[in-house]
């Protein structure tokens, strides 16, 4: 019985303790799971100018289900690997929750990094992540870049996409990225971001610079895939507490949609439990084709991690007849 009973209380033994190693191994570690639940209805009418002006529009005269908010799934954690030091990762999965189906062929379309970094020396990073400059650019649209009434890449982008493949690049990620980001220094912050083209594009320079202090936020970006495709940034805005208005600038050269330039002015209006936006932006291509957008939307929270939203946006290009669509909808992160 004695012979039988001490291997099996080795064996529970080794267990207990592999486990217990396991254990605290994963105890450093902090893993989560969060993402974004997006569902509304939307309709445009049969303007002639082209839905890329008025990014969040669904097809013309139908309704439409689609998210105001791209729906999305994502992995990611963080492990302190002593010494103020700190390994992380990130991976996102997007879909239409309309349908079930992945947005794109890419199926970490989000974002894949690895990371590591300290508070002290700033963070190095590589995989798919965005263009430092998309992150000046999401900073000055109220809506952050969703829903019909964003002005999104058209007029804080100056409509630039540096190349055709969502899978080496898109107008504001970049696949096989190595990038730093400084850490934040009496309000300044840096990142500065090379994407290789392994023979199948130029490779990418990006970076930003940004500052906030209290009300103050400035930011300038850039974005080159070469000498001839290459996108600018400037932008900035004051919180004065009953509204938060930001103005940016952007120039484009090259890239698929040819050199441009677009102004754009945000206004975000705090209303207790509910938040307003409205927009206008500019865009200026050199082909002088102007076109003019205008939107407002108001989100009202009904809870900390639901919310309902409606919005309006209508731009309208030389040459051609106004667009215009609405949406409806809720929003649930988790």
């Amino acid at each position: 019985m004695d012979s039988v009973s001490r291997p099996a209380r080795r064996a529970g033994l080794l267990a207990a303790a592999l486990l217990g190693a396991a254990g605290a191994v994963h105890a450093q570690s902090n893993v989560g799971i969060y993402g974004i639940v997006d569902q509304g209805i939307t309709k445009a009418n049969s303007g002639t100018t082209p839905g890329g002006l008025l990014p969040g529009r669904a097809a013309p005269d139908v309704w439409t289900v689609k998210a105001g908010n791209t729906s999305r799934l994502g992995f990611r954690g963080q492990e302190d690997m002593g010494d103020g030091l700190y390994a992380r990762f990130q991976i996102e999965h997007r879909f239409a929750a309309d349908t079930g189906t992945p947005s794109n062929a890419v199926f970490w379309l989000g974002r894949s990094v690895v990371a590591v970094g300290s508070r002290q020396w700033g963070e190095v990073y590589l995989g798919r992540e965005y263009s430092p400059a998309y992150w000046v650019a999401l900073n000055a649209d109220a809506t952050l870049w969703s829903y019909v009434g964003q002005l999104g890449s058209p007029y804080t982008y100056a409509n630039y996409t540096a190349v055709a493949s969502s899978i080496e690049a898109s107008n504001i990620r970049w696949a096989n990225s190595v990038g730093y980001k400084t850490p934040e220094l009496a309000g300044f912050s840096a990142e500065l971001a090379g994407a290789f083209g392994e023979n199948q594009r130029s490779n990418n320079l990006a970076g930003n610079v940004q500052y906030r202090n209290g009300p103050v936020w400035v930011g300038a970006a850039f974005d080159r895939l070469d000498a001839r495709n290459h996108l600018a940034l400037l932008a900035g805005g004051y919180d004065f507490g009953v509204v938060y208005p930001t103005l940016i600038y952007s120039t484009a050269k090259g890239g698929l949609n040819g050199d441009a330039h677009a102004i754009a002015l945000s206004l975000r209006v705090p209303l207790g439990q509910a938040k307003a936006y409205a927009s206008w932006g500019r865009l200026s291509p050199a082909t002088n084709l102007d076109a003019t957008m205008v939107s407002a939307g108001i989100e009202y929270l009904l809870s900390r991690r639901t919310s309902l939203y409606t919005n309006v946006g209508s731009a309208k290009r030389v040459q051609a007849t106004r667009t215009t669509a609405i949406d409806v909808g809720i929003k649930h992160t988790f």
